[in-house]
């Protein structure tokens, strides 16, 4: 049997249940990921968790193995070359989510917005991938190396201006959610390219191809796998929302905003001229009067209605009063 009458019988195969199972249980890995983020936000876990080396490892895993099945899947849905509008169509529905993306954080975290995330750089990535999906094995696999190694070999300021920097040759990383930039992670794509263009002739062979999970958590991950988009797109929501509602039912939401307005209140109160114990003591009684009269220390930064702004101002006189 050649490898024309392989190919094609692979692509009789249908979806791979093996390959589902492999993505939703690196959307799994992300989301864990993310929760860590949330955690630190509302401060279950201390601040710098997501930083730690492991979890810097654990997200550089976990993305390597999302975007490898990117290419793999690009592979098997285009196994005698590229599907114009197959590819236009999965194209337009990841960069839309992307766009999707950095509208929401624009408008829930502007200080950190996703710019060029994981989502981002799957489409683009796609794009750069799209003629080598006909192509031999080996162009796709030359083309991963060298955008894998082409951060370390022509990395430049030049390449941190705003317009730039999402290629991935800059000196610094932007301040932002989520970066994945072009270099070195469209790489990581071509890689599983050639990997899924090369077994392609193979598959029919492969007793895996035709492996389907029996337990409920392996149905679970093919389910997660083959709705990756729609489950990345919900995750966050949900789990913010949870944790939100967490937070201030076991009082760390509280903790926080007292600690916050705390840290910010006595060096403002030393500028003005206070004295550093005085100021100490009177921004603690704020903190501890506003929270037991039901009053959003949120106040103090114009957040609120007057009534509150007004409530907050007579317990800040009052304790200014008495730490003197």
């Amino acid at each position: 049997m050649g490898s024309k009458d392989l190919t094609s019988e692979a692509t009789k195969l249908g979806r791979i249940a093996a390959i589902d199972v492999a993505r939703g249980a690196s959307l799994i890995g992300m989301v864990v990921y993310h929760l860590t983020w949330d955690l630190a936000s509302f401060g279950f876990i201390p601040a710098d968790a997501p930083f730690s080396p492991e979890m810097r490892i654990f997200s550089h895993v976990v993305a390597s193995a999302f975007l490898a099945l990117v290419g793999v899947s690009l592979a098997l849905a285009h196994p005698h070359g590229l599907r114009g509008r197959a590819f236009a169509r999965r194209f337009a529905l990841v960069a839309g989510a992307a766009l999707l993306v950095t509208a929401a954080t624009l408008f829930i975290e502007p200080a950190e917005p996703i710019y060029f995330g994981i989502l981002h750089c799957i489409a683009v990535a796609s794009l750069v991938a799209a003629p080598f999906v006909g192509a031999p094995a080996w162009m796709a696999l030359a083309a991963g190396v060298v955008a894998l190694a082409a951060p370390l070999a022509f990395a430049s300021e030049s390449f941190d201006a705003p317009a730039l920097i999402w290629l991935g040759l800059g000196t610094v990383a932007p301040r932002t959610l989520d970066w994945r930039p072009l270099l070195p992670w469209a790489g990581v794509v071509l890689v599983g390219l050639a990997l899924g263009r090369a077994s392609l002739p193979r598959l029919a062979r492969w007793r895996w191809t035709l492996w389907r999970p029996a337990a409920i958590p392996g149905r679970a991950l093919g389910f997660a796998g083959r709705h990756s988009l729609a489950i990345y797109l919900v995750h966050q929501p949900i789990l913010f929302a949870l944790l939100f509602a967490l937070a201030h039912l076991s009082g760390v939401a509280a903790r926080q905003e007292r600690e916050t307005y705390v840290a910010g209140c006595r060096p403002a109160c030393v500028e003005a001229g206070g004295d550093p114990a005085v100021c100490a003591k009177a921004c603690a009684c704020i903190a501890e009067r506003a929270q037991a009269a039901g009053v959003s220390l949120g106040a103090a930064f114009g957040q609120g209605g007057d009534d509150e702004r007004t409530r907050l101002r007579r317990i800040v006189e009052t304790c200014s009063a008495e730490a003197r």
